[in-house]
């Protein structure tokens, strides 16, 4: 068959064309509703429907035009994104090829489009590599050791870079060690500080506190038992400076040594002291005894109510401390007036 001649292209059927059309009638539309708008003002309408009604059929050929714009400027968005701004389009009556040629057209658009991305992922690898490798860095200065191993496995997994995401693995892992050891340091000296005022509860609490937040780390494995044996080593020094008090007769240091002793021994571990306890208890109620009589005997009322109400405190359960009561109130009285009379 002898080949048809060629249609001719219409204008208007590309997307340039249909974007000029759009805007010829976006300003007849305009032109349209100026002139009824024109036309309107100058009649008189009696019937407010009537007016309403002239309206309506003075506008509706602008709207008519409006809507003819918009759908245009519509058409010829779409066709220019599909076929380009100079294509006219799909022809009404195509021939089985012609559709396979458009089909064979938009699977090389949708392959190149494919290829674009694949591309730009092969133009821009080297530089998301380099990117990865500076936020490694960045996450291992900021301490940030957890972030660095994601980054470290992407590395690895996404790039392939397996070789050097083992060294930078090594890194994480070596700087992590250091922190960890340097923290545990400073957590180590706070506690023997604390070891040192004897605050041995306090202690406890702090080394075990350090094993839950370091459990694999050999340092802290035994830290409560430390602390523990801090304890005992303390108590039996309070031991033995507390019988060498009593040996020598002081007292007052047996007294305070026994007091503090008393927070660390259990019923039966103060068994074997018991006697040297009452021993020094009684030799401090009577060097109390002694003194509060020297007072009274000597006139001097302030020490003697100062030591009578020590031997209350202490010893309230006592004959002594009973007697005391008794002339408590007057020993005040003496006191009183003899300041009384010392300031006139």
């Amino acid at each position: 068959m002898p080949d048809q001649p060629a249609k001719k292209s219409n204008y208007f059927h590309t997307p340039d064309g249909m974007f000029v059309a759009s805007a010829l009638l976006m300003i007849a539309s305009a032109v349209v509703a100026l002139v009824a708008s024109i036309a309107l003002s100058k009649v008189t309408f009696a019937d407010p429907a009537g007016e309403m009604v002239a309206q309506y059929a003075a506008y509706i050929f602008s709207i008519l035009l409006g809507m003819a714009s918009v759908y245009a400027l519509i058409a010829g968005a779409i066709r220019c994104g599909v076929y380009g701004r100079a294509a006219v389009g799909v022809p009404s009556h195509q021939s089985t090829n012609d559709s396979g040629d458009l089909l064979t057209q938009l699977q090389i658009i949708s392959d190149r489009m494919l290829l674009s991305d694949t591309a730009k992922r092969i133009a821009y690898r080297q530089e998301d590599v380099n990117a990865l490798r500076e936020a490694i860095r960045e996450d291992i200065v900021k301490k940030d050791f957890d972030a660095a191993l994601v980054l470290v496995q992407e590395m690895s997994a996404t790039f392939g870079y397996r070789e050097e995401a083992e060294e930078f693995r090594e890194q994480i892992m070596s700087a992590r060690s250091s922190e960890i050891d340097a923290r545990i340091t400073i957590l180590l000296q706070r506690l023997d500080k604390i070891i040192e005022v004897h605050d041995f509860p306090q202690a406890l609490s702090d080394a075990l506190k350090i094993k839950r937040i370091y459990p694999d780390q050999p340092r802290v494995e035994r830290l409560d038992q430390y602390v523990r044996d801090a304890q005992e080593a303390y108590k039996h020094q309070i031991e033995r400076n507390f019988l060498a008090a009593a040996q020598k007769d002081d007292v007052d240091g047996a007294i305070a040594l026994l007091t503090e002793l008393d927070h660390y021994l259990t019923e039966r571990e103060a068994e074997p002291f018991r006697e040297v306890a009452r021993g020094v208890i009684g030799k401090k109620r009577d060097n109390l005894g002694v003194q509060f009589k020297m007072a009274v005997h000597d006139k001097e009322w302030l020490k003697a109510i100062r030591v009578g109400e020590q031997i209350i405190r202490d010893f309230p359960n006592t004959r002594m401390a009973e007697e005391v009561r008794e002339r408590i109130d007057l020993l005040r009285e003496r006191a009183a007036g003899q300041q009384a009379a010392q300031q006139a």
